[in-house]
């Protein structure tokens, strides 16, 4: 049984040639997170791909190109209808010069030991706390080098499973 209505979304940690990361400033009129950071991405759209998703995504919200390099994790956001699961990669700047939507009111490029300077989105608070836990306890075992990756895929395996089966529900409906 479905407990929660799951919703996809593709974020990405963006780099530039300093090792900062480019966070988002969301528009303090949004119904989710107002006034707090995030990282760039959004929605996948039915029939889309993850890399498609998130290259639209930040294009739409800055105006700049990517590459993308790897999945580095999930996050999950409990909202007020569905639960998101945030897909996040990492990447960096292809080409343009970095233009707001209206969506986010500022942006900023920071190192990652910066990033609890900044009110984050709640999403991405969990992820970095989270990952950090992993990051700790995988050097505390010894088994640094897997041990996020492992987890990520643990994590993911339900909600991707939850996923399917909400598709296979609605298509076989109509």
């Amino acid at each position: 049984m479905i407990n929660h209505v799951y919703g996809l979304a593709v974020r990405v940690f963006l780099t530039d040639e300093n090792g900062k990361i480019l966070i988002l400033k969301r528009s303090t009129d949004s119904k989710t997170n107002p006034g707090k950071w995030e990282l760039p991405g959004g929605k996948v759209d039915q029939d889309e791909s993850f890399d498609h998703a998130l290259t639209r995504e930040v294009y739409e919200e800055t105006k700049l190109k990517i590459a993308l390099d790897h999945v580095v994790g999930a996050a999950e956001q409990n909202l007020h209808i569905i639960r998101a699961v945030h897909i996040i990669m990492s990447g960096n700047v292809v080409e343009g010069e970095l233009t707001l939507s209206s969506e986010h009111e500022g942006y900023a490029w920071v190192y990652s030991k910066n990033l609890s300077n900044y009110e984050l989105a709640d999403w991405l608070e969990d992820y970095i706390t989270n990952k950090n836990n992993i990051l700790d306890q995988g050097k505390r075992d010894g088994k640094q080098e897997n041990k996020t990756t492992e987890d990520a895929k643990n994590i993911l395996k339900p909600w991707v499973n939850s996923i399917k089966d909400s598709m296979d529900k609605i298509v076989k409906k109509k």
